[in-house]
């Protein structure tokens, strides 16, 4: 088999449990496993990948991506690296890091303009897939610049308008598709850290407010559609509450779909397809998935 070189490069696991790595806990496995603290491994990797027609799948933190297949083909891997440089006027993080953790760092030096990273669970290579956003403030309105990997190993250097940004998404998935994300530059200003820190805990605060933060989910499920909001359409149309096996449409807000324990990939996406068909039918509105799915049929 073209693949089986990769059960013996340094760090690879064979049949990891994905669960383990989803913050939903939800998950099969992944024939081959990857964790990587040092992406001077990469090119080389990336490049032989992409010779020997070896599909690659890229996680972070695994809070917005339901691993809906028994047994994801290829190599999935992990970035967990996590450098972080504070300059005058910039950040540069690595991909790996937790915008939680990036929020909090930069409020430390007195970096101010990140402070919505507090209310987006995931990590920064995550965040730029999906310009994630949260509060009224996105990824796309502080990027400066981002480095990756090209699916031949070659690195490049991205400009904000080359990212193509839109609503919960950019080029990363499409044209760009098969790249990995390596590190990227913010915008910042200069403030005192006691304020930003404040802009932090309101950040938190609305969060707990608004959100089901105490069970596991995926955030927000769908996106909100032009000049709607998918979380009052679900509510609208009678499902909060609305549970398939151990997946429930969340009772504090609608557009989240919670794990009460035990479910599994078949509940969550039963219960998606039955939140899109009931909003369709009462309002003529095709609600469009925010969640990343990977491995479903």
């Amino acid at each position: 088999m073209p693949e089986s070189w990769l059960a013996s490069f340094p760090g690879v696991r064979e049949h990891e449990p994905l669960e383990a790595h989803s913050w939903y806990r939800i998950g099969g496995r992944a024939r081959y496993f990857l964790e990587v603290s040092d992406d001077s491994v990469l090119p080389e990797l990336i490049e032989r990948l992409q010779r020997d027609g070896i599909g690659l799948l890229v996680i972070g933190a695994g809070s917005n991506t339901l691993f809906a297949a028994a047994e994801q083909p290829g190599l999935t891997m992990k970035l967990a690296t996590e450098s972080c440089v504070m300059q005058e006027g910039s950040v540069k993080v690595a991909a790996g890091m937790l915008m939680p953790r990036l929020a909090a760092d930069s409020a430390k030096e007195g970096r101010a303009g990140l402070e919505f990273g507090a209310g987006v669970p995931g990590t920064v290579g995550g965040s730029l897939f999906g310009n994630a956003g949260a509060f009224g403030r996105e990824v796309k309105d502080c990027l400066s610049a981002v480095t990756i990997l090209t699916p031949r190993g070659e690195r490049q250097v991205l400009s904000n308008s080359e990212c193509r940004f839109g609503y919960r998404d950019s080029a990363f998935k499409s044209e760009r598709a098969g790249s990995v994300i390596l590190e990227a530059s913010f915008n910042t200003s200069s403030d005192l850290p006691e304020r930003i820190r404040e802009r932090i805990k309101q950040v938190q605060k609305h969060r707990r407010a608004t959100q089901p933060i105490e069970k596991r989910s995926l955030g927000s499920t769908f996106k909100n559609p032009p000049g709607d909001s998918a979380g009052r359409l679900i509510e609208a149309s009678g499902l909060k509450g609305r549970r398939v096996g151990g997946a429930e449409v969340s009772q504090k807000h609608a557009n989240f779909i919670v794990n009460l324990g035990g479910a599994t990939a078949d509940d969550v996406l039963a219960l998606m397809a039955e939140m899109r068909e009931r909003v369709r039918e009462r309002f003529g509105i095709e609600l469009e998935p925010e969640v990343r799915i990977v491995g479903a049929t």
